[in-house]
């Protein structure tokens, strides 16, 4: 059976996700919460894992441009801290750590490019960007 994969790239108010089943990387749903309350989006996400049971999880990690930690990668180490304490399914190890410092960037600009509708982007770009950062991770693997 192939390892079944869940990307993700978490923003402060949504979670663009991205499902696989072997090579190929799946847009998904994105789950919105209120603006910094993790714990929300961390409840709205194991609801949406009960139904898929992946074996491990790709999360982009985006580190500065220097390669350093910035604030928004500490916000996915909190996020990552905070959905592992409510749970007891995953540990670390589950958890993948992708490093994404471009994904939004050419998520926007793939859609510029198939022509979708800039009220349609803004909608799409979360998901993209988590399809993105699990086909990095999978081509990493192959």
């Amino acid at each position: 059976m192939m390892s079944k994969y869940i990307g993700i790239d978490l923003g402060s108010k949504t979670i663009g996700l991205a499902t696989s089943e072997g090579l190929i990387a799946n847009p998904g749903p994105t789950i919105r919460f209120e603006e910094w309350n993790f714990d929300e989006g961390i409840d709205k996400f194991n609801d949406y894992l009960k139904n898929q049971n992946p074996e491990k999880i790709i999360i982009g990690y985006p580190k500065n441009m220097d390669g350093s930690i910035g604030e928004r990668a500490e916000m996915v180490d909190f996020f990552v801290e905070g959905f592992l304490l409510s749970q007891d399914k995953y540990d670390e190890k589950d958890i993948i750590r992708v490093d994404e410092r471009r994904t939004t960037k050419m998520a926007r600009s793939i859609m510029i490019e198939a022509g979708v509708r800039r009220d349609k982007q803004k909608q799409k770009k979360d998901s993209l960007a988590a399809q993105l950062i699990l086909e990095q991770y999978l081509n990493s693997v192959k």
